[in-house]
């Protein structure tokens, strides 16, 4: 009997064992099939992309960034990182939630030697049309990229101490280059534009979705709504165009609202609607900055922009249709893409701001042949330390020159392709519009 017990309880522990066994291995198996991130834990600097994803799923990732204003991450999983800071990146899948601790570092020194991560060493130039813009050299993010091969070398200068007074100095502001120009006519003192103003009304911005029968797809867009915005009322309208690699994120989280409210605030701007489109292809931003994907997005943006974009403005905000009270202006690759809707669609656009442009213009289109009109107001402007774009916005300007159209051009001393830059040519712009 006793041998029996034994047999038994002995058995009894086999199967228990077994089961244990199984049940571990079940475990772990599901545990190597279950759906995670690939990061807890990232590390990128300001301007820097890197790739986020959830392994071991077919179901849809939602994308969402705690703080914008210090990373921000794409539907495909690419996070940018925008400003010094901390920040989470939280991805959905139905009712699960995987987080990642986001810490954003410092843009590496222009003056250091060691090499710029995530930039193509080649710039592909594609086939395209004489009205279409070829293959960019910039990067549209705040670093400093190697000098396009054919851009002149230029020596950074120190950037000097503001002292504009409001006043006769911003109404002339024609003269243009030197850095003594840029003192007298286009340096503002800039905190008391970034800096939200207490007890001021602030605009708002909209998040919009609008058809594209030219892309064949939903596209998304930024619309500022100017403070105490009326809809019974009619606004100027001012479209602003992003770099490439980046997307509508990229002006609104450069101080926009601070920017325009506190302008129309002092009463230096009259109220306007902004409109900051998504110019990126039709299944997202490629993680290939410079791929032909992202390029063609905007050789196909003047058609896009006319046939969808433009008519859903007018027809859902209250907005002039009037050519005097219609802008556009843009950075980098969107830079280079203002001046081409600004030429190309002849006596449509009465303001033209185009900041450190892109290298890839036909400057063919720079004239006023065929205009009813002239425009109000063209300015460019870029850094004459920016290596990613070189002397290119002086040429676009000496070809103005040639074809006797009037503008403004200035260069930042010591600027680089960089947020500064961009913030003080759009304030520059808009004393100078509307």
């Amino acid at each position: 009997m006793k041998r029996l017990h034994a047999a038994r309880n002995a058995m009894i522990t086999c199967v228990i064992a077994g089961l244990l066994v199984m049940g571990i291995t079940g475990i772990i198996a599901s545990a190597k099939t279950k759906p995670k991130l690939n990061r807890k834990n990232l590390e990128l600097k300001v301007g820097e992309k890197k790739k986020l994803q959830i392994k071991n799923t077919k179901k849809k990732v939602k994308w969402i960034s705690n703080n914008k204003k210090i990373a921000t991450v794409t539907q495909r999983g690419e996070v940018c990182g925008k400003r010094i800071g901390k920040t989470k990146i939280i991805a959905r899948v139905q009712k699960k939630k995987y987080v990642c601790r986001v810490t954003v570092k410092p843009k590496q020194s222009p003056q250091t030697s060691e090499p710029i991560q995530n930039q193509p060493t080649v710039i592909p130039q594609p086939d395209v049309t004489a009205t279409q813009p070829a293959a960019p050299s910039p990067s549209v993010q705040p670093t400093s990229t190697p000098l396009p091969a054919t851009a002149a070398p230029v020596t950074p200068t120190p950037v000097p101490t503001p002292n504009i007074e409001q006043g006769a100095a911003w109404e002339a502001g024609k003269k243009s280059g030197t850095k003594e120009d840029f003192e007298l006519y286009f340096n503002p003192e800039m905190k008391q534009y970034t800096k939200r103003q207490k007890d001021m009304p602030q605009g708002k911005f909209k998040d919009v979705t609008y058809h594209s029968a030219v892309v064949g797809a939903d596209r998304e867009a930024y619309v500022y709504l100017p403070p105490n915005y009326d809809e019974n009322k009619e606004y100027p309208v001012l479209y602003m165009l992003h770099g490439i690699g980046c997307d509508r994120g990229q002006w609104r989280y450069m101080s926009l609202n601070e920017i325009l409210s506190n302008m129309i605030n002092r009463g230096e701007l009259q109220p306007l609607v902004a409109v900051l489109p998504s110019v990126v292809p039709k299944n997202g931003l490629d993680q290939n900055t410079f791929s032909s994907d992202n390029i063609g997005a905007f050789t196909v943006f003047e058609k896009e922009f006319l046939t969808d974009l433009e008519p859903y403005i007018q027809k859902n905000y209250a907005v002039s249709t009037k050519r005097e009270n219609t802008g556009v202006c843009g950075l980098s690759m969107g830079g280079m893409e203002a001046l081409r809707l600004g030429f190309v669609i002849k006596d449509h656009f009465n303001y033209i701001g185009s900041f450190s442009a892109a290298p890839s213009l036909d400057q063919s289109i720079l004239n006023l042949d065929g205009w009813t009109t002239t425009p109000h107001t063209v300015l460019l402007c870029s850094g004459d330390a920016d290596s990613t774009i070189g002397n290119n916005p002086e040429d676009y300007h000496k070809r103005l020159t040639e074809n006797k159209v009037d503008h403004m051009w200035y260069l930042y001393p010591g600027g680089t392709h960089e947020e500064k830059v961009w913030k003080n040519g759009l304030v520059n712009f808009l004393k100078r519009s509307f």
